[in-house]
């Protein structure tokens, strides 16, 4: 009987073990992230209460390790602090975040100690991981990447499949044209009241409340130099600033040659207009306040 006693013992400890264990690795599976968010509510006129448009985001590290390493990372040392939402001219069914903040009314690049955050491993399927292929859809989050211009299949390309560095894009549609291409890393509950506010209230605020800019580099492409814009000047200039005095002809603004990615060069650094919502009591009237995890 005792030692009936001792076997049933050790084999719930052994169960409870397992068990803890396979809660321990499901804990080190999925992280959660919470941002807090300042968004404008322009109706009536005033900025939402935190509590009412707080965002939560679940990150794969079994899908993508490399990838919500690297955000984490990001998160805790403050990366992601007043980045604003902010939309690329001919991506309007995405939100993007995390390279470009607002400060003292000029639209800056945002950068750790003077410099991009490191490139990332492209964890997705056509780049050999076949763990993060999650639908590019409402409700999930990427990490953007470039890619090369010599290509012209663009972003579907095994060109620059590593070019991914911090910037998240959020799909408002299905973008079936990137399953494979972009690593989806995390997810979010879109029926859930506050991010679904939350959403809602960036999307409006880009649509009705933004500001046109022409982002442009100018300088000598350097291979050398890839976590300092390949060595490349990063500008920002109001697009009808940028439409009265471009030099088409030339490719020049202020004198100065705009450039333009040929070859194995990566195309983010091209000229693009980007729509950046506008300040309010000169606070961007869209961004995250700070970034948790939890």
């Amino acid at each position: 009987m005792k030692k009936l006693f001792k076997t049933v013992v050790n084999f719930v400890a052994v169960a409870t073990l397992a068990v803890a264990t396979l809660g321990m690795a499901a804990c080190e599976d999925v992280k959660k992230l919470e941002l807090d968010l300042s968004l404008y509510n322009y109706t009536d006129s005033a900025f939402y209460a935190g509590d009412d448009v707080k965002f939560s985001v679940d990150l794969y590290r079994h899908l993508a390790p490399k990838t919500v390493d690297e955000i984490i990372k990001h998160v805790k040392n403050g990366y992601y602090n007043d980045a604003v939402f902010y939309q690329e001219m001919g991506y309007s069914s995405q939100i993007m975040m995390g390279d470009l903040k607002f400060e003292n009314g000029e639209l800056k690049q945002n950068l750790i100690d003077g410099k991009l955050p490191s490139q990332i491993y492209g964890e997705f399927e056509n780049n050999g991981t076949t763990g993060s292929n999650l639908v590019n859809e409402s409700g999930s989050i990427g990490l953007w990447r470039s890619w090369y211009e010599s290509n012209n299949n663009t972003y579907k390309t095994s060109n620059a499949m590593d070019s991914g560095r911090a910037t998240w894009f959020i799909p408002t549609v299905e973008l079936s044209g990137y399953n494979g291409y972009f690593c989806v890393f995390a997810q979010y509950d879109k029926d859930e009241t506050a991010n679904a506010k939350a959403i809602s209230a960036i999307k409006s605020i880009l649509s009705d409340n933004s500001t046109e800019y022409v982002i442009y580099f100018t300088g000598e492409y350097d291979v050398n130099k890839p976590d300092e814009n390949f060595g490349l000047t990063f500008h920002a200039v109001l697009k009808a600033d940028f439409d009265e005095d471009y030099d088409e002809d030339e490719n020049t603004f202020g004198g100065e040659t705009v450039f333009t990615a040929e070859g194995a060069q990566l195309v983010c650094f091209n000229k693009r207009t980007v729509k950046i919502p506008n300040a309010v009591n000169g606070e961007s009237s869209a961004k995250v306040k700070k970034i948790t995890v939890k």
